[in-house]
């Protein structure tokens, strides 16, 4: 599309706050061909008190650019060690969204929980960064996309695979299966009827170390390449979809409790297994997963475990029950955590446009 003078000497702006999420069935692994693709496919809730804030701001240039331009802040501090990352995104979307050919970018990305730690940080900024690329190339274009989530969701896949279940309030689904027709590798959709029971469900993540992973789950990824496990795993995880699809809307609680919770296993049992064989999880996440099995084990109260890429633990459980849930965290797991600290996250949120800035 040919750039509009005019456009040139406007300054662009574009804001969203995004959530993280936490895949119900783990994407662990990616095919060998196309730019980020699962080799399974996966589904995950959205934590809507858990998110990602983005601003993105798009100064104009004299010259044609070459490549991309931007410069990086994380929580207002420049955050070298993303910059790859970045780039990296920008260039492949470099072709489609030509702005980016004549304006200079500021992204300025903050967190509201600790950032590597397993609660899908880059999942929160990749979606939220995606959203704002299409709505400044809408801008610069001054042509809306008919569905603009869709290409958002589509492009975060670019920057982080599992950011592009964050779009939607419904369960996201990322990756071909026979279960919803439209689902496919390129881009995530949100799951259909859901069982009601489900949507009073909310997350507690315990936060057992608060650092960086030693391991990044890109490593991870690409440490499935090797492992002798991997065909068994996706196998596994096919089925586990269909176990968890069905569960959500017939409400099926123990079928739910169990794929979810060996789901968690698996990921971290893939990690151990690798090639280079390393261990995420921690002393006391195993000593809060033997908590949590032995409170259901005497109360029958509708929860569970999940873990995502580290050794922090969600506990998911139906809001319905909250009081007693809390009590048992305050009481029983509260000392293994990392500083007692924990998040509480309602589920089921997505992205939000923010009021636009003063330009």
């Amino acid at each position: 599309m040919e750039r509009n003078s005019t456009k040139l000497v406007t300054k662009l702006i574009s804001s969203y706050k995004s959530p993280s999420n936490i895949a119900l069935v783990k994407y662990w692994g990616k095919k060998n061909k196309g730019i980020q693709l699962p080799a399974n496919a996966s589904i995950s809730f959205t934590l809507s008190d858990l998110c990602a804030t983005t601003i993105v701001e798009a100064m104009p240039c004299e010259e044609v650019l070459k490549e991309p331009s931007f410069m990086f802040q994380l929580n207002d501090l420049p955050k070298a060690s993303f910059e790859p990352k970045i780039k990296a995104f920008l260039k492949r979307i470099w072709d489609n969204y030509s702005f980016l050919k004549s304006h200079r970018l500021l992204i300025r990305s903050s967190n509201n929980f600790p950032h590597g730690a397993g609660i899908a940080s880059s999942a929160a900024g990749f979606s939220a960064l995606a959203l704002c690329m299409v709505d400044l190339q809408e801008q610069f274009s001054g042509t809306p996309l008919i569905d603009s989530k869709r290409e958002a969701s589509r492009i975060s896949r670019l920057g982080s695979g599992s950011a592009c279940r964050s779009m939607f309030s419904e369960p996201g689904v990322w990756g071909k299966t026979k279960d919803i027709e439209e689902a496919c590798d390129e881009y995530a959709v949100p799951m259909t009827g859901m069982h009601e029971s489900f949507k009073s469900w909310k997350d507690i993540v315990l936060i057992v170390d608060a650092s960086e992973k030693s391991v990044s789950s890109t490593e991870g990824h690409q440490q499935l390449n090797n492992n002798i496990y991997a065909e068994s795993r996706y196998l596994s995880a096919k089925k586990s979809l269909d176990l968890v699809l069905d569960a959500l809307k017939k409400h099926n609680l123990p079928a739910f409790i169990h794929t979810v919770e060996s789901e968690a296993l698996q990921l971290h049992a893939m990690m151990m297994v690798s090639p280079m064989h390393y261990i995420l999880m921690e002393p006391n996440t195993l000593a809060i997963i033997q908590k949590i099995w032995a409170f259901r084990e005497e109360t029958h109260l509708p929860l569970c475990f999940t873990l995502d890429a580290g050794a922090n633990v969600h506990l998911l459980y139906d809001g319905r029950e909250e009081d007693k849930i809390i009590n048992f965290v305050e009481n029983e797991v509260l000392p293994l955590c990392s500083q007692k600290q924990y998040f509480c996250s309602d589920l089921g949120g997505e992205p939000i446009k923010l009021n636009d800035i003063e330009k």
